[in-house]
């Protein structure tokens, strides 16, 4: 057979340092050899190849076969055994026929036959090395059977009529499909019921049908597929043809593209596609009237990926309920921790259950937010240089920010007309930086300003574990007159 023979036409050989080696077209490369079967996952026909094997092993051992794998001559057969109607047996041994592995079968088992297949059909299903398959299945929590199928579900068209092999445009369709599907039953696991004390109208939902809309769309558009292929390592692994720069629109079709080559490649178990799509996108909805606004999950990912260069590890665990058809689900969060001179492991590990995912991974996250921040790990303001004082209070925060210690502040302002809790002359503002919240109420706009610049303040130099007891009591003392105001 021709090594092209499965192939497009390619008008150039295998990129050099590419991150992904060349497919062995055929089948006939000589990478994967028969002792590697045991250990890699493989399909129907491998397993086949597999039980013959073991088949004939057996027979070897009962006596029927030498160990070079032919017939015994004087292998007396036990009259007294039964015999299965499956076997095909005359009077003489010579005549035996074996139950599996008829195609291998010549007075004995055709061993190097058979290994030539095995290896064939294993290096048609697995990629050589080195390969991202092994980094890809650690990232999403699926190993592949057929790994060109991963291959191409990162491969774009041009490259693929570069090089003469298949792109991932199909796989992008069933992907697409897959993906608005998990994350529009999500939606309804967290935001809908169905109540049988209603009979004219059972199903509710807590959002209206743009708002839903509008959730979902956040989900599945392209700026957040193309965040979270960042965010996850995927979009290195991206194939590109010559002239084509990296782009959100190739991020999002590999999100997809890859979604749809876990389905082809499970057999479209949905069990499998509901785990990779979660990891994938972690569609977190805890609290529906912000899910834009940042949670504790969404603090501590940022906070991670900027001190270490990588997203805190979620693995998520189903596990069977005390109900029936009722799921559990446990969070395995790994996550490193600045070096310090606490004690404080640098690697640590939380480990929290839940009745959805979205909630056991959120607990989690807020867990692991509040172990860092209640050890002064959250932020270096060693040198800085700054003593909070309430009356300084927003333009010190706002020099934290210009020596870029910390992330802009936000502020929110409230007053009687938006919030019915405050007096005529009230003001209540909320102020947000590098993960840290603080709220000031007070007679005057520019005071709450200061008294929420100020609990930030202090907060943040809690944080890094240098707040002095003064600076502390100060803020407590500031909060109480607040709650106290009229």
């Amino acid at each position: 057979m021709s090594k092209k023979a499965n192939r497009n036409v390619a008008t150039k050989p295998w990129p050099e340092n590419c991150l992904w080696p060349e497919p062995l077209w055929d089948g006939n490369g000589d990478f994967w050899e028969a002792e590697d079967a045991d250990m890699l996952p493989g399909d129907e026909d491998l397993e086949e190849l597999l039980d013959i094997k073991e088949y004939m092993d057996g027979l070897v051992e009962e006596g029927r076969l030498l160990p070079d794998y032919s017939l015994d001559p004087d292998y007396e057969e036990d009259e007294d055994k039964d015999r299965d109607d499956d076997f095909e047996r005359a009077d003489s041994k010579e005549s035996f026929v074996p139950e599996k592995g008829l195609d291998y079968w010549d007075d004995g088992f055709d061993i190097e036959g058979w290994e030539v297949d095995l290896t064939s059909h294993l290096n048609l299903l697995k990629l050589p090395l080195p390969s991202p398959a092994a980094e890809i299945r650690d990232i999403i929590g699926y190993e592949f059977v057929n790994e060109n199928l991963l291959r191409q579900a990162f491969t774009r068209r041009a490259f693929g009529l570069e090089y003469g092999v298949g792109d991932s445009e199909q796989l992008e369709l069933f992907g697409d499909s897959v993906l608005n599907l998990c994350v529009t039953q999500e939606i309804s696991r967290q935001l809908t019921d169905v109540i049988t004390i209603n009979t004219d109208g059972p199903f509710r939902a807590v959002r209206d049908e743009g708002e839903l809309s509008r959730i979902r769309e956040h989900f599945v558009c392209r700026e957040y597929l193309s965040e979270r292929a960042e965010l996850l390592g995927l979009d290195q692994y991206i194939l590109y043809g010559s002239g084509e720069e990296p782009s959100e629109s190739a991020r999002e079709d590999m999100m997809e593209a890859l979604i749809g080559a876990v389905a082809a490649d499970s057999g479209w178990n949905w069990r499998v596609l509901e785990d990779v799509v979660d990891r994938l996108v972690e569609v977190q909805l805890m609290r529906p009237d912000e899910f834009l606004k940042a949670t504790h999950f969404d603090l501590f990912n940022s906070w991670h990926q900027k001190h270490f260069g990588r997203m805190p590890g979620y693995e998520i665990t189903r596990m069977t309920g005390k109900k029936p058809g009722e799921n559990r689900y446990i969070c395995t969060l790994r996550y490193s921790v600045p070096e310090n001179d606490q004690g404080v492991w640098t690697a640590q590990r939380i480990d929290v259950e839940e009745e959805t995912r979205s909630r056991a991974r959120e607990r989690a996250a807020d867990q692991a937010y509040r172990f860092v921040m209640n050890h002064g790990l959250w932020i270096r303001l060693a040198d800085a240089g700054i003593e909070p004082r309430l009356e300084d209070a927003i333009n010190q925060l706002q020099e934290l920010y210009q020596k870029k210690y910390v992330e802009a502040p936000v502020y929110e302002f409230h007053d009687k007309e938006t919030d019915h809790f405050l007096e005529n002359d009230e003001w209540y503002c909320s102020c947000t930086c590098s993960g840290v919240h603080g709220y000031g109420r007070a007679i005057g706009k520019t005071k709450a300003k200061k008294e929420a610049a100020f609990m930030v303040l202090v907060m943040l130099m809690k944080s890094a574990g240098i707040c002095e007891d003064e600076w502390e009591k100060e803020m407590w003392e500031t909060i109480a007159r607040s709650h106290e105001a009229k």
